[in-house]
């Protein structure tokens, strides 16, 4: 293999790119995407439940500064300091109207109501999004655990001295107000009795215990991140590469190179060096973005490799079969969807093993597990298995195109 052949085949590539300036703008409207990303959705405002349910800010609104008001503002935790914004309520505010906020918020809302002679009142509006009730979830077990401190601190000023019960022992589960509940509901049933204290309760103790299941919450960031990366390989690999060499068969380049001093073996090594190497940069570029620490993880640039091998085996295995540009771009694009469908099946109705066929089946997973920063031995066991299948499709790949790669 002679290198000045290879250096001269990469240099024609690398020019038919800066004159089709359409791949170009993709590339650069994916690194605009990861800089968005990074910067209006930046790691410390996504941990915890920045993006749960789809909710990224709870408004807590008020009529006016009450203790309990102050209480909040004050015991905001550090988790949620940057998703909870303060704001009095407007003046004109009509509960006849349609209550609406933006994509993405939810707001918990206080009214005070004194009226003489009477118990006051608060008044608590959760407004959550159309058909999501629990997207606000974090916030309320954050809102009723300080309201019931703030009442309780507010006992203990009013009526000092006084033996008040204990505060529960406020537990991240909210267990605190099923607890609270089922004491309240046994005093209940016990003085109903009336009964001597010889006698058995009826209603038992109430004791729960939660535990998490082993695995983790899904990265919600990492996956954008890894759809992203996942995207640029495939842009490269599966779809430049079919369609600009069903473009050298459809003018005669393609022909032409075979009557050059170029071996065949040199052709297509240009190609398995060029375009695997494009989409593995701009998926660096990506994932640097996003995560500058996973630039360096082998683990990463190993499923980089893999991924990208295996995309571009496939993408070659189109470019010798398809005759034409729009029979290559329509021949990626249908594997594409084939491929998904098959995954989908797999994966609703619980059909085993077929997926591991399929290299969209390892690949998301171990780039998403790198960039999460999250690998466990399971992940290696997919590299491997994404390594096989990318070795088996650059083999196909390379068997096609000298048989037939020139018709």
């Amino acid at each position: 293999m002679r290198w000045y052949i290879l250096h001269a085949l990469l240099h024609k590539e690398f020019q038919r790119h800066l004159a089709n300036r359409g791949g170009i703008a993709l590339g650069l409207l994916l690194v605009a995407a990861a800089v968005l990303l990074a910067v209006f959705a930046p790691e410390e405002a996504a941990a915890g439940t920045g993006m749960v349910g789809g909710v990224h800010y709870c408004y807590v609104e008020f009529d006016r500064v009450t203790p309990l008001i102050s209480h909040l503002q004050e015991n905001t935790p550090k988790e949620l300091a940057g998703q909870i914004r303060f704001r009095p309520l407007a003046t004109a505010d009509d509960i006849n109207e349609l209550v609406s906020y933006p994509t993405g918020t939810g707001a918990i809302r206080i009214r005070q109501v004194n009226k003489p002679g009477e118990r006051p009142v608060v008044q608590v509006s959760v407004w959550h999004p159309d058909g999501d009730p629990a997207a606000l979830a974090p916030y309320e077990q954050w809102f009723w655990r300080e309201s019931r401190r703030a009442f309780a601190e507010q006992s203990r000023k009013e009526m000092p001295g006084t033996d008040l019960p204990p505060d529960p022992a406020f537990d991240p589960e909210n267990r605190w107000l099923v607890m609270e509940a089922h004491r309240r509901f046994q005093d209940q049933v016990e003085a109903a009795r009336k009964v001597g204290p010889g006698n058995p309760p009826v209603v038992p103790d109430l004791d729960i215990d939660r535990k998490g299941l082993g695995g983790r919450i899904l990265d919600f960031r990492a996956a954008i991140a890894t759809g992203m990366v996942v995207f640029a390989l495939y842009f490269s690999c599966v779809y430049l590469l079919p369609t600009l060499n069903c473009e050298e068969r459809e003018r005669g380049v393609l022909l032409a190179q075979a009557l050059s001093p170029a071996s065949p073996i040199e052709i297509l090594a240009a190609k398995f060096l060029f375009y695997p190497t494009l989409g593995m940069g701009l998926a660096a570029i990506l994932a640097g973005i996003y995560k500058p620490a996973v630039l360096g993880s082998l683990f990463f640039w190993l499923s980089l490799a893999a991924v990208g091998g295996g995309f571009l085996g496939i993408g070659m295995t189109v470019a010798t079969l398809a005759k034409t540009q729009r029979a290559a771009f329509l021949g990626a694009m249908c594997y594409l969807l084939s491929v998904s469908m098959l995954l989908l099946i797999c994966s609703t109705n619980g059909i085993p093993f077929v997926p591991y066929l399929a290299l969209e089946y390892h690949g998301p997973r171990i780039l998403h597990a790198a960039l999460a920063g999250d690998v466990a031995p399971k992940h290696w066991q997919h590299l491997i298995g994404a390594l096989g299948l990318a070795t088996a499709w650059l083999t196909a790949a390379g068997w096609l195109f000298r048989r037939r790669g020139w018709q």
